[in-house]
């Protein structure tokens, strides 16, 4: 039986003017700005082409000749040689010794200033890179419980208003403090540290106040935002050339909804869940009057008469693995969580740094390739179910770093053609996309609305680790072993397609409502669960009464 709350929804319209127009302004204006300056620091990050500063070359004498007076040639794992970029002979006229360079030529073709550009962040100091981006997503990680907690006792609004105003202040530190590097790493812990809390907030509010089959089209609608984000991004930096313009355009986009976040609607459902009758009552009014409806008498004095009710939401993210079955299905979706965000930050890193061609167009077509799979993923994923759909996208971008570790192989072969290596990349976003389109939905499907949110919060903890991995994946490529990441990345994916399989599908089956549906579902059997009537099969459950 619906309850109060959905009754009371369907009397002001669960599908009307306000929903509408919510989800345009946040899940995909909003999430587009938000998108540009969460991520706007792996572009002010980028290691572009570097070499030693040489001095002055008389005409006389060839580039590469000049080169070879001043620095060794050096060979990597895959039996490549190049100048090398570290180092320089000390008496090029008297002897093969070398030291690191005393200063640095940077290749300007594309940026005209990133961050490791300024502070000579390159050959040792490379690590400077990797520990910012490992410090801030272990701030984030952190973060993601916290607020993930946050939002469930405190409520939606105040988790957005709190995680956006962290966000504005930690970009605007960095930007300050760009030569001190504690205070820069301080300023990315800040701006991580409310993850991706702001923009979850406000999905969450409006999947809260909409009918369940408009709930598919809202993660649709939040996915393209972002991916439009991703693509207007570098063409933004290419456009403005320097970081600290590119950081602080970006960053004064969220201004406007920092200072409007106080007329945001609260969650009418977290409010009546948590027994404000009254104040639930005012924000469905404010629903009502955009939507031309009006709520029943009956039903306003029901919802003042709901009391507060206890629920395990107290033990928090513990509470998803209450129960063996529920603690399996937590553990396969976290360390999916991990694999596919591993390998979307490698991606978008390395097209940032990409050296043979721009980096900016590069970047922002492969971004494009997100918004078809969004809509494949969600045909994938209602035509032959969520683990199937899953699996096939975990198993085609095992497919493509299986091929990039083997392209490192291919010098002078079609393999080390730029357009094979653009390609390998645009698939193999198009499949991230898709994985993750799959994975928000099992993360939404398979936990209770109690759940939901913390075990989204979670899920970004794991996320966030894998985020942190990322940057050191790419400094073993350089210094190390260009093959390491598509071998390590072949495996970790691999797995992924492996993991999707073994969890419960939910396509068409009796969503859990509790937390004890939540421990036993899957333990019958797929077939057994009877179908759920709706317009759109890929939903999230029923509100939790």
């Amino acid at each position: 039986m619906d309850s109060v709350y959905e009754r009371a929804l369907n009397e002001i319209g669960d599908n009307g003017k306000f929903q509408k127009r919510f989800d345009f302004i946040f899940n995909f204006i909003f999430t587009l700005l938000w998108a540009m300056a969460y991520n706007s620091m792996i572009l002010a990050l980028v290691i572009i082409p570097y070499s030693c500063k040489l001095p002055s070359k008389p005409d006389n004498i060839s580039e590469f000749d000049w080169k070879s007076k001043y620095i060794p040639i050096s060979t990597d794992a895959t039996g490549k040689t190049s100048f090398s970029s570290c180092q320089i002979y000390i008496s090029p006229d008297e002897s093969n010794a070398t030291k690191e360079c005393d200063a640095y030529f940077y290749n300007r073709t594309w940026y005209e200033s990133t961050v490791p550009l300024e502070n000579n962040w390159v050959c040792d100091n490379e690590l400077n890179v990797a520990n910012i981006f490992a410090y801030g997503k272990i701030g984030e990680a952190i973060g993601s419980v916290i607020f993930g907690w946050f939002g469930d006792t405190h409520g939606r609004r105040l988790a957005y208003i709190s995680s956006l105003c962290l966000l504005v202040i930690g970009r605007f530190i960095s930007i300050l403090s760009s030569h001190n590097y504690i205070l820069f790493a301080i300023g990315c812990i800040i701006a991580w540290f409310p993850s991706w809390t702001v923009e979850q907030s406000v999905t969450v509010i409006s999947m809260e106040i909409s009918a369940q089959e408009r709930r598919s089209k809202i993660t649709i609608l939040r996915t393209i935002g972002y991916s439009t984000g991703m693509c207007i991004m570098p063409l933004l930096f290419w456009w403005l050339r320097d970081w600290k313009t590119f950081m602080i355009v970006t960053t004064l986009t969220q201004i406007p909804f920092l200072l409007f976040s106080w007329i945001i609607l609260e969650s009418p459902r977290w409010l009546w869940v948590e027994g404000k009758g009254k104040a639930c009552i005012k924000e469905l009014n404010r629903i009502a009057k955009v939507n031309n409806t009006a709520l029943e008498k009956d039903t306003k004095d029901e919802l003042l008469t709901t009391k507060k009710t206890q629920s395990i939401q107290a033990l928090g993210p513990l509470s998803l693995f209450s129960g063996w079955r529920l603690a399996l299905h937590t553990s396969l979706q976290l360390y999916l969580w991990v694999s596919v965000t591993l390998g979307y930050v490698v991606l978008i890193m390395s097209s940032g740094e990409k050296s043979d061609g721009n980096p900016f167009l590069e970047f922002a077509w492969q971004s494009v390739a997100e918004v078809p799979a969004t809509f494949i993923g969600a045909w994938l994923a209602d035509n032959f179910g969520r683990r199937y759909a899953g699996a096939a996208s975990f198993s085609l971008s095992a497919l493509m770093w299986i091929i990039i570790f083997f392209k490192e192989y291919g010098a002078g072969t079609w393999l080390d053609k730029w357009w094979v290596g653009s390609t390998l990349v645009i698939i193999n976003r198009f499949s991230t996309t898709v994985s993750y389109y799959v994975i928000y939905l099992l993360n939404m499907e398979i936990y209770p609305t109690c759940l939901r949110q913390s075990g989204i919060a979670l899920g970004n903890v794991f996320a966030s680790s894998g985020s942190a991995i990322a940057p050191y994946l790419m400094y073993m490529g350089r210094r190390i072993d260009p093959r390491l990441p598509g071998a390590i990345l072949f495996v970790v994916t691999l797995l992924g397609a492996v993991s999707v399989l073994l969890l419960p599908e939910t396509l068409n089956a009796t969503l859990p409502e509790t937390i004890k549906d939540a421990r036993e579902f899957g333990r019958r059997g797929d077939d057994e669960y009877e179908p759920v009537k709706m317009k759109m099969v890929s939903t999230v459950s029923k509100d939790n009464d």
